[in-house]
């Protein structure tokens, strides 16, 4: 699933923090998120795995941690809090039918 994040800079901190989380190694390709650049728009994109594709782990919420990897370590941590709560809140059913960009539903985006 792909989210919109204009206010992401792209540092890609949460990738690390992912896949460090899940493998004790930083090793971005196995990372339940990515960061994908836009172009033409300000920010960028982030895609949160459903399932196992290639070598990334399915994104679970690090519902063992009160705030997951990724959020610890964004300084935008907000804004990625929406999205992870969107991506809950879709489910597993819906997620695996719904494959488009989800535009964010805050004003001023």
């Amino acid at each position: 699933m792909i989210f919109d994040m204009p206010t992401c800079g792209g540092c890609r901190t949460c990738e690390m923090a992912c896949s460090f989380k899940h493998k004790e190694a930083f090793v971005p390709s196995i990372s339940s998120i990515k960061i994908l650049d836009k172009k033409d728009y300000a920010g960028f994109l982030v895609f949160l795995a459903e399932g196992p594709q290639g070598q990334e782990i399915p994104c679970d919420g690090c519902k063992e941690f009160a705030v997951p990897m990724c959020m610890q370590y964004c300084r935008k941590s907000e804004e990625l809090k929406e999205i992870l709560d969107e991506f809950a809140r879709r489910g597993e059913p819906q997620r695996k039918e719904n494959k488009t960009v989800v535009q964010s539903t805050r004003k001023g985006i």
